[in-house]
């Protein structure tokens, strides 16, 4: 069936149908990275030669634990979508690739010192961020080179690629034939009522 081009500007308009990418950066305290260092290297030295569990066994994984919820619930999200093609297009030859970075780099599509800032500056959109604070951003003590690498793998994934998503675990377990469709009652031959 052919869908009108109404229909498809339609959806393209509808948020509903963007694609949106988060990515998630760890701000955590120093203390707490080296309490849970700390513990994490304690507990499995906890034993004992007896039945008897070691008295702070249980209290030492009860903080990890502890500490663990506290870490995860200090991530930050960022939600990158996807700026459009000509958006894109337009960020990409607004900020070429200078010669030593062509000689570097023959593929080279974008100035690596300037694109990057501006294509998260217009893709972000939780938190809003402009050109000046993704440069702050990259700049502070809580953005490392995993965190740059995360955030700017976002901004990627949400303006460039874009596959329909597919289960790779769900396409071998079918492709296998473990899961075969089995024949219902119904579909059953009738058994024969009488002995050979």
């Amino acid at each position: 069936m052919t869908s009108s081009i109404e229909d498809i500007l339609k959806t393209a308009e509808d948020p509903a149908y963007h694609r949106v990418v988060t990515a998630r950066i760890a701000a955590v305290p120093q203390a707490l990275r080296e309490e849970h260092a700390e513990l994490d290297a304690l507990l499995p030295t906890l034993t004992t030669d007896t039945i008897d569990a070691h008295p702070k066994r249980a209290a030492t994984a009860e903080r990890l634990v502890a500490i663990e919820a506290e870490l995860e619930a200090s991530m930050l999200e960022f939600r990158f979508i996807a700026i459009g093609h000509r958006a894109w297009a337009d960020l990409l030859r607004a900020h070429p690739p200078t010669e030593a970075q062509r000689k570097f780099d023959r593929s080279a599509d974008h100035n690596v010192e300037t694109f990057p800032y501006e294509a998260m500056a217009a893709s972000c959109v939780d938190p809003v961020m402009t050109v000046a604070d993704v440069r702050r951003l990259e700049e502070s003590a809580l953005i490392d080179v995993r965190a740059w690498t995360e955030l700017w793998s976002a901004c990627i994934s949400a303006n460039v690629v874009a596959i329909a998503p597919k289960s790779l675990a769900a396409s071998i377990l079918l492709a296998s034939g473990a899961y075969a469709k089995r024949p219902t009652i119904s579909e059953r031959p009738a058994l024969s009522s009488s002995v050979a």
